[in-house]
């Protein structure tokens, strides 16, 4: 079996040699799936991330929360975990170390990750029981620990995905958050 960077390094380069209409035919079927969950449905804080280097797109899912009234939210950096700022069309950005676009706002309009309802991550690698290899830097994993707790069942975890990044399976490690769900492109994992 690959290691978990093999793996990632794999799939990096999958995601990375889809062409421009390939990654648009596979955002707009992943917003079909999305749109129609009651996860998302319900959800008013929906956390979403801006796609790059061949990741999922979600600007589909992100113009149809904010024309619903939901609150949207990217991820900052804060230290070793994620906190979680709000954003809107025309929204001024700045540039985190690893150059992703983040919300240019203060602490105070930050949210943490267990005020969210809902969870759009994204990911490099997964399998059908929900496990997920990220970046690498356990940003999420750190995050979202508590959710490691039965008694923790929000906000809901969805990892998202081109169907080319599943694999047969993935062992995870003792620090890992198995996500409540995956959606691709072509499927829906539960």
């Amino acid at each position: 079996m690959d290691s978990h960077d093999e793996l990632r390094q794999r799939n990096r380069k999958l995601r990375a040699d889809l062409d421009p209409v390939q990654l648009e035919t596979a955002a707009a079927a992943l917003a079909e799936r999305i749109l129609q969950l009651s996860e998302y449905q319900q959800a008013q804080r929906v956390a979403v991330y801006f796609a790059v280097n061949g990741e999922i797109g979600l600007n589909a899912v992100i113009d149809h929360a904010l024309a619903e009234g939901k609150e949207i939210f990217l991820p900052n950096l804060d230290r070793a975990a994620l906190r979680f700022s709000p954003y809107f069309h025309d929204q001024k950005m700045r540039f985190n170390k690893f150059h992703l676009p983040e919300p240019d706002v203060g602490n105070r309009e930050m949210l943490a990750p267990d005020e969210l309802d809902l969870v759009l991550a994204p990911l490099v690698v997964f399998d059908g029981n929900r496990n997920r290899i990220g970046m690498g830097g356990g940003f999420y994993d750190r995050s979202f620990a508590f959710r490691k707790n039965p008694e923790h069942s929000m906000p809901v975890l969805i990892g998202v995905a081109h169907e080319i990044q599943k694999v047969d399976r993935i062992v995870p490690e003792e620090w890992d958050v198995q996500l409540d769900m995956i959606v691709t492109d072509q499927a829906i994992y539960k």
